[in-house]
């Protein structure tokens, strides 16, 4: 009995379901064999005979694998077996034709005889990537629950496979303050990263809330800013930027940082003429701007300070045992880990009871001041002399507003 000739719709779409199964169910892994496929109720009848199974995955992987200039490195392939590996990979021996789309080259792959083993389809995204873009959805402010399950959903049903382990698809959360419209946040995000991308400076009112619960402007006139970085944290986004002042007759361009949630009317800032916004003010002329971004931001700016960092050195209060001072009671450091990472520096231990530690962390005064006071039991300011000072200040402020007479 003579072989069906297939039409091509229905070797169209015998590609397109072998592509489905590889899709939901292989990876680098756990590839798959001709056997193991026809096993499938879903994809048996799509197969056809072991000759047009092999033609169909050789012609799968020459299009998937290739472009306009030929076969693509092996790192961009999408379907992956040995026997293609063996002959276009990054390491085959034979310096053969691989511009797919010249006759010759074709005529010659298509005679090629090749096993079909190890066969697998190369995911987009690693599973460590697909858990970062959950952790994200799950993560920001922008997206309400249902619809980050929505989006989860998605993403789990069209970028893994079978063996992917899902996880928790929504975080239990403590109620905050809806601080602003979920589109309009989207729509200041969208105007301020087009600034950025176009090198040009932003306009906005920047707003604060009233005893009535409403945002309203803290001035009359708009703000007009360079804009740098967008920051996502603690639940916010913020904008470090540099708005131009002039004091005592002096400009001053420091970085400053400003909350993205309470901001409103913004635009690009108008240049006149035929330019499009004005330009923003170079990265290198702002003080204490980072020239480039480094996650460790955070931890040298708590809670989003945004005066220059400096060496701060600070007495821990570390429990130690009485009859061996070098012996310490518990591990008692996690509070400083939260705020710092692994970025504070232990210098030594007192030689005198109670033992304290001496550390020192770099962060801008301003926070620590403010910082040290909310762990007032456990941390004592050292040095600068001028940080201790300020601590101190506060302190006698605090006395005087509680009526606390010193003893």
């Amino acid at each position: 009995m003579a072989k069906r000739k297939l039409t091509k719709a229905a070797r169209f779409e015998r590609m397109f379901k072998i592509w489905e199964y590889l899709k939901k169910n292989t990876d680098k892994e756990h590839p798959t064999t001709q056997a193991e496929m026809r096993k499938s109720s879903e994809l048996s009848e799509f197969i056809g005979n072991k000759e047009t199974f092999n033609r169909l995955i050789k012609d799968m992987a020459r299009t998937l694998n290739s472009d306009e200039y030929g076969c693509k490195p092996e790192s961009c392939w999408k379907i992956y077996f040995d026997d293609f590996k063996k002959y276009y990979g990054d390491d085959a021996d034979e310096d053969g034709e691989t511009d797919f789309d010249s006759e010759d080259a074709y005529d010659e792959f298509a005679d090629q005889t090749m096993r079909i083993s190890g066969l697998y389809y190369n995911r987009t995204f690693s599973y460590e990537e697909i858990n970062s873009i959950i952790e994200g959805i799950l993560s920001t402010k922008t997206v309400d629950t249902k619809s980050a399950e929505r989006l989860i959903n998605k993403v789990e049903q069209n970028l893994t496979t079978k063996f992917y382990k899902t996880g928790p698809k929504q975080i239990c959360k403590v109620m905050e303050p809806e601080l602003m419209d979920r589109e309009q946040m989207r729509v200041n995000l969208l105007m301020i990263q087009k600034a950025i991308d176009n090198n040009v400076q932003i306009a906005f009112r920047f707003n604060g809330y009233t005893y009535r619960k409403k945002l309203e402007p803290i001035r009359d006139g708009k703000d007009i800013v360079s804009p740098y970085y967008i920051v996502a944290s603690g639940g916010r986004y913020y904008l470090l930027a540099c708005k131009e002042v002039t004091i005592k007759g002096k400009t001053v361009k420091n970085m400053s940082i400003w909350r993205i949630d309470l901001m409103t009317d913004i635009g690009i800032a108008e240049a006149g003429g035929k330019r499009k916004g004005m330009p923003r003010i170079p990265k290198r002329e702002v003080e204490n701007l980072p020239m480039e971004w480094t996650e460790d931001f955070q931890l040298k700016h708590l809670n989003m300070s945004y005066d220059k960092p400096v060496w701060i050195t600070l007495k821990i209060k570390s429990p130690k045992q009485e009859d061996n001072p070098a012996r310490r009671i518990r591990a008692d450091y996690t509070f400083l880990h939260d705020w710092f990472g692994d970025k504070f520096k232990y210098v030594s231990t007192e030689k005198t009871a109670p033992y304290d530690d001496i550390v020192k962390v770099e962060c801008s005064p301003f926070a620590m001041i403010h910082w040290a006071l909310q762990y007032s039991d456990r941390v004592e300011v050292v040095e600068p002399e001028e940080v201790r000072n300020r601590v101190m200040e506060k302190i006698r402020n605090l006395n005087t507003k509680y009526g606390i007479t010193p003893v």
